[in-house]
Parts: C-alpha cells; structure tokens; sequence
C-alpha cells in the first residue's frame, strides 16, 4: 500500500512521459457497466475516433467516481487511444476490484460490438498488480486476451500459456520489489508462459510520472505496440497452436516429468515421424525414471540428423542406467571427440562406466 500510497501524490502533478497524443479523440465519459449493491459503476471510453474498431486496453486501479479521473490515467489513456486502442479507465471499488473487474468484462463481452471492441487487454502497475495479474491468469477469463504489468509483482502458482504478458520492470526500483518481479518471471518461465520482459534499466519506479525521458516514452510506445500485436487474431491462432508442446516442455522445465512424459506420449502419437519431439519425449521419460522405456525411445532415433550430443548423453545416460552399460558406451562413442564432454568422467549418471575400459578409452588423447 506504500507503493499505492507514493504514486498517489505523484498524480498530482500536470506533466507526464507519454508520447504527445492527439487532440481529435472521441472520449465518452460515465458510460454505465453495471451496479452493485446500490451503487452504479460507471468508466470512461477513450477512442481514436468515434466508429474505431481494435483492441481495448483496461486500465486496472482500485479507484471509482472522481478518483478514476486522476491525470495520470487520463495521459495514460489519452496516449494509447492516440497510437490505435480503446482506452478503458473505469469504476474498480476498494475492496470490490475483483467483483467490479469480472462485471466490467462481462459487460465488455456483451457490449463488443456496440462499443467497437475486438479484443481485450489490461493494464496495471505498482501496487494494482497483486490483484490484477491474479485475476487475468484466471484460465475462465478467455476474452482477455492480453496483459501488461509494471513494477508490481503478486502471488501466483500457476501461468496461462494463452495469455501473452508484457511484464515491465523498473531498473532502479527499490531491490524488495526488483527481487520479487525476478522470482515471479522464473516461475512464469519455467512453465513456459509466454512472457515477455521489459527490463527498464533506467526506469524509476512510476517512471511515467518521474522519469520523463525518450527512453521512458519508448517503454510505453513499446507497450502499446505490444497490446496490438499480442490481441490479434493471427497472433493467436500461432499461440494456440503451439500450446500442447509449449506445456509439455513446461513440465519439462518444472521437474513434473511423469506429466511431461505424458504429454510428449500424446505429441508423439500424433506427429510419429518428429524427430525433435521424440527425443523430447525420451528425456522426459529419462527424467521420469522410466530407463528402459528412455533408452528404447532414443534408439529410435538413430539417423535421425540430431545433434550428436544432444542425442548422445541422453540416450546414453537412459541406457547405463537401465542396466545395458554396452549400448551406453556405444551412444557416448557417437559424440565426436571435440563434443564429448571431459565431465562425463566424473558425472554420476554414469558411474556405472567408470571401470570399462572401453569408457575410459573414449577420454584417451
């Protein structure tokens, strides 16, 4: 709340970062979305002009009434309905964001037509990101399409691989912060989520306020261009079509090998004469400690045109440890000289090897 607190006073002040925007928009102010318990909710609609169409951008901030209105969010949305969205800066109550959010977007997904909105991404910064970013993972908001997170960071376990996210860290932001934002963009990475890190080096924390600079206002044109290139129907459809492996390497990276073994099983029914996905299913099955079921996998690959490293140790290491130190050492001879590494020596995995002489002939200069 500290955060919140600090860019509240920084709202007071008239000059901002964003790019010049233009004058000629058309901006409709108090459309109603909904109510709730008496109370009506109610946000203002930024847009190029009065017929546009194109992707929506929400800005995510716990404030209603005239608080929504501070300056800040009206530069904010003023620069983005300038280079091609519709800026959205509606009523989100205190206590209520979350409750406010969802019936804002049901009412978006309704009024999509009527309000020219062919896709829906969000925004949100600093202190609103501990409730915004867990609410657009939420695998049932299918029509967000897209995310935008600055300085803030959140708690969460478990990453949409559909949701393409600009995550935007300050460089000279206080170190808590910067550490939390480095441990939360490992965890979205090795799922495999597909995110994309800004690393502002230069940037304050609120740098659209405080550090008014051509290279802040090249962060939010960046920003902006990533809303419409991650909203598009093309875009989309490439994402869509690369999740079943996306996920399974994602297991992968996470160390659920039993879920990525079956996952690759699926791809490799599917696409049987991919080499790169079955060896991707080896290593998963290698990792699940599946041996002989590995080193019958990798042996399928032979002549394949794979890497002979990237063939080799696997297929080696699945092989020793199955109890067929003969094929093991057979695979490691497949990895030319001045690919094979020294470690393999002293590597654990093949201990087993150490006293065959055929295996300490392969390290023989």
């Amino acid at each position: 709340m500290a955060a919140v607190a600090a860019l509240i006073l920084l709202f007071a002040q008239t000059h901002y970062a964003f790019p010049p925007a233009s004058r000629e928009l058309s901006i409709a102010t108090d459309v109603a979305y909904g109510s709730s318990g008496g109370a009506a909710l109610s946000m203002d609609v930024y847009k190029p002009s009065a017929g546009f169409h194109g992707p929506a951008l929400i800005f995510f901030n716990r404030a209603n009434g005239a608080d929504r209105r501070q300056p800040f969010w009206d530069a904010w949305a003023r620069a983005a309905a300038s280079k091609g969205l519709i800026a959205i800066v509606p009523d989100l109550r205190q206590g209520s964001e979350i409750a406010d959010f969802r019936m804002l977007l049901s009412y978006l997904e309704r009024q999509a037509g009527e309000q020219g909105i062919e896709a829906i991404a969000v925004y949100a910064a600093s202190g609103n990101v501990s409730n915004a970013l867990p609410a657009v993972e939420d695998p049932a908001l299918t029509s967000i399409k897209a995310a935008v997170m600055y300085y803030g960071s959140a708690q969460i376990t478990d990453f949409r691989l559909d949701l393409p996210l600009f995550y935007v860290r300050a460089g000279l932001d206080r170190p808590g912060v910067n550490e939390s934002i480095a441990s939360l963009v490992a965890r979205a990475v090795a799922q495999n989520a597909p995110w994309t890190l800004r690393n502002y080096a230069g940037g304050h924390h609120a740098f659209e306020i405080v550090d008014d600079t051509d290279a802040t206002r090249q962060v939010i044109d960046e920003t902006i261009e990533f809303v419409k290139r991650a909203t598009s129907p093309a875009y989309h459809a490439a994402l869509r079509e690369s999740i079943p492996e996306s996920r399974a390497a994602g297991f992968v990276e996470s160390g659920k090998f039993h879920e990525a073994s079956a996952a690759y099983a699926s791809l490799v029914a599917a696409h049987p004469d991919d080499a790169r996905l079955r060896l991707s299913y080896g290593e998963a099955l290698l990792g699940d400690a599946r041996y002989a079921a590995a080193c019958a996998e990798f042996e399928k690959l032979r002549g394949k045109g794979l890497g002979p490293r990237d063939l080799g140790l696997p297929a080696a290491e699945a092989c020793v440890k199955s109890g067929d130190p003969e094929t093991a050492v057979a695979w490691l001879r497949t990895i030319p000289p001045q690919f094979r590494p020294a470690t393999i020596q002293d590597d654990p995995a093949f201990a087993a090897l150490r006293s065959r002489p055929d295996f300490r002939a392969l390290f023989v200069k």
